[in-house]
């Protein structure tokens, strides 16, 4: 009990305090409303998957551009082309033979060359001093003209046929392998029969085929990774060429992407997995899962003012604890609360 003079001023004092207390619980928010933790929505992603197979860097078809009989096969299907570089062999019998008589002709044109040079300078001088016709002197140097004409003929025969001699060796780069083999040993082969087709398997391509949207995703990437499902394993690689053009079938972007990781086989047929991060096309957008609160069979966000927005859940997020909805009221960078019931 208060008494004195300056009792009726303290009860008043006492009741003022009361009163502010009343009125900083009911009408201020409190620590935890005014901390309340808030969330910036952001669009959703979606990761779409693009399988893709290795391939030789370049194949290459062997072609015969002359007709004979195929006397060895140096490499089977699988095996790398050799050191020296070839791959068969035709019969040059007769083009050695042909080779042969090309230039016993040329050594007898040679002679004739000769002769009629040594017979062009008697002449000379017969019809010099008057002791021989000039008409003789004129077939001399005629003859003399033929035989060098001859003899240069022969020698682009001889030309074309040491060229020939080298195509019936088939000839492939070194290290590239054999991936079909068509000939054997004994066949005859013809003129523009292919024999083998080969592949640059040092270096491997994935060829892809791109929409503008996967295009653009993967040109955003620094680095491009390829995962091989059937080892399990993850390997580097790089934009090997873009086509200018787009396939009308598809109406997509063929690009190849070229391995530079150690696959461990350097084969064709590695089945490989690329990953690319796209924004949603329907508009989407991530958000916590905390997020949500449900009322009957919806689902709302609310805002820090307490206005519930009702959204359309559409699953999981790209990230743990987070949700994909959609809804027309609900835009990229609009803030909500995370926890709403602590709100």
């Amino acid at each position: 009990m208060i008494e004195g003079k300056g009792a009726p001023a303290l009860k008043k004092i006492l009741l003022l305090a009361a009163f502010l207390g009343v009125w900083q619980a009911c009408c201020l928010p409190s620590a935890a409303q005014s901390a309340a933790a808030v969330f910036v929505v952001e669009p959703a992603h979606r990761v779409v998957t693009l399988t893709g197979f290795t391939r030789p860097r370049t194949r290459l078809a062997l072609v015969s551009e002359v007709p004979a009989r195929c006397t060895q096969v140096y490499a089977d299907v699988g095996d790398p082309i050799g050191e020296k570089g070839v791959f068969a062999t035709l019969d040059t019998t007769f083009i050695r033979l042909e080779l042969q008589a090309n230039r016993a002709d040329q050594q007898r044109l040679k002679s004739d060359v000769a002769y009629f040079d040594k017979e062009t300078s008697r002449y000379r001088n017969l019809v010099g001093g008057k002791h021989a016709a000039q008409s003789q002197l004129d077939g001399i140097v005629r003859d003399l003209v033929t035989a060098r004409q001859q003899l240069e003929r022969l020698r682009i025969d001889e030309m074309t046929l040491a060229e020939r001699l080298r195509r019936h060796t088939i000839s492939a780069p070194s290290g590239w392998r054999v991936i079909e083999r068509s000939v054997e040993p004994g066949e005859w082969v013809t003129q523009g029969q292919k024999l083998a087709v080969i592949g640059d398997f040092d270096t491997l391509l994935v060829p892809l085929a791109l929409s503008v949207r996967e295009f653009e995703a993967l040109k955003a990437m620094e680095r491009i990774e390829l995962t091989l499902p059937d080892s399990g394993t993850r390997i580097s690689a790089v934009v090997e060429r873009v086509s200018p053009d787009f396939d009308p079938a598809t109406r997509k972007i063929n690009v190849d992407l070229q391995v530079t990781g150690e696959t461990g086989v350097l084969r064709g047929g590695i089945r490989t997995e690329l990953a690319l991060r796209m924004p949603d096309e329907g508009g989407a957008v991530a958000v916590p899962q905390s997020a949500l609160t449900r009322a009957y069979e919806d689902w709302f966000l609310v805002r820090p003012d307490g206005e519930r927005v009702r959204v359309l859940v559409l699953g999981p997020g790209e990230q743990a604890g987070t949700m994909r909805v959609r809804s027309a009221q609900v835009h990229a960078g609009d803030v909500f609360l995370v926890t709403p019931e602590a709100g």
